[in-house]
């Protein structure tokens, strides 16, 4: 035989030996590494089950006693916290409820097309359409008005202070705004229709948003204003959505959500980030600048909760049960409810405790300790710990 042809095969034999050896070296390294799980097998499954145990299970049962608290009527109820007990307002009268369900006070509303909103101590009852509106406390009504003209919506500070937006014979609506003892303190006429207002944290101004329609597309135009001042502090750039809320954070920059989109504006007006999502809106809330957008995708079909911590630059996107329907951003975390459960997430998108339900619900009331589950027709209460 010829040398070159040795020296072939004996190539050839050198290379299928050294592919044997390595498939022998690659299975002795797999049944070394099972070997290692099975004699640590005590460590990583208690660490699988403490990751499970960090997620709070709730019991989920119903409370008895006063509950479930029975709406009636054919208006829808609604239902809000008001310090640390509940305020009702349903068939043209607010109740308030502790949190054991003890009714305390009842309140006639004589307003038809009522609508109740809170923050934190104070409630501003006003007549949709209509000019009467007052402010109450857990202790009593603070103060009863007429509005010049009819009112289109509200809001009301932590202090007490009430903003109107309504009709105006001569503009497109005029805000007015109302100390904590329903003094009038500051008046602004509007050449553009304007959907939302929030105060500041000291309620020192506020933000209000101007809606503007461009061929058929609509956009929003934030406006901050100082009580103190007849000219307005700042108008920020054009926003491509239409504003839904508006927000404040704790260092007094502005969160806005859009159908379309979520953006934070820094205390000049300039925009420091925006966010945009793409898909079917289903839920938001905010709180003190965190927002919480629940977005159901047009390509994937997935439902996404999308949290913002102060910053629209780097939003957490969760995917979550493609049944959730209701959102709200409570004491610093995000509750979200869906067919059978609800779940808290932190804002950095780890859930913390959840709870199951045996209902489907339409919306709940976090309180202390406690979820008040809200149906057509009642309100019950569970538990739920974080």
């Amino acid at each position: 035989m010829e040398k070159g042809k040795v020296d072939t095969i004996e190539k050839k034999k050198r290379k299928k030996t050294q592919r044997s050896l390595l498939r022998l070296l690659v299975l002795m390294l797999i049944a070394a590494f099972c070997v290692f799980l099975y004699m640590e097998r005590g460590n990583w499954i208690s660490g699988v089950e403490n990751k499970i145990e960090a997620i709070r299970q709730n019991d989920g049962v119903l409370a008895e006693g006063n509950f479930p608290l029975a709406m009636s009527g054919d208006n829808d109820y609604q239902a809000q916290p008001l310090g640390e007990k509940l305020a009702i307002y349903n068939n043209s009268y607010m109740y308030i409820y502790s949190v054991n369900g003890e009714k305390s006070d009842t309140r006639q509303i004589p307003y038809t097309k009522t609508i109740m909103k809170t923050n934190e101590d104070y409630a501003l009852c006003f007549e949709n359409s209509g000019t009467g509106f007052r402010v109450d406390k857990t202790d009593g009504v603070v103060y009863e008005r007429e509005a010049e003209n009819p009112i289109i919506t509200g809001a009301v500070s932590k202090s007490g202070y009430t903003a109107l937006i309504t009709e105006s014979n001569n503009y497109s609506c005029s805000v007015y705004i109302y100390n904590e003892k329903g003094k009038k303190i500051y008046t602004r006429n509007c050449v553009e229709r304007i959907n939302e207002i929030s105060f500041d944290n000291e309620s020192n101004g506020c933000v209000f948003v101007q809606l503007n329609a461009e061929e058929g597309d609509i956009s929003s135009v934030v406006r901050r204003v100082s009580f103190e001042k007849e000219d307005e502090l700042w108008e920020a750039p054009s926003l491509s959505t239409l504003c839904l809320e508006t927000s404040f954070t704790d260092d007094g920059r502005i969160c806005v959500i859009g159908d379309k989109l979520c953006a934070y504006y820094n205390k000049k007006g300039q925009l420091e980030s925006m966010y945009t999502y793409t898909g079917t809106l289903l839920g938001y809330h905010s709180e003190n600048g965190r927002a919480a957008v629940l977005v159901r995708s047009d390509e994937t079909r997935e439902t996404n909760l999308i949290l913002f911590d102060g910053s629209a630059e780097a939003p957490v996107v969760v995917t979550v049960n493609q049944s959730s329907s209701y959102v709200r951003v409570e004491e610093g975390s995000a509750y979200l409810m869906s067919s059978d459960n609800v779940v808290s997430y932190s804002f950095a998108g780890n859930a913390v405790a959840t709870v199951s339900l045996d209902y489907a619900y339409e919306r709940f009331i976090k309180q202390g300790d406690y979820l008040f589950l809200m149906s057509y027709d009642q309100i019950n209460r569970v538990n739920f710990n974080e």
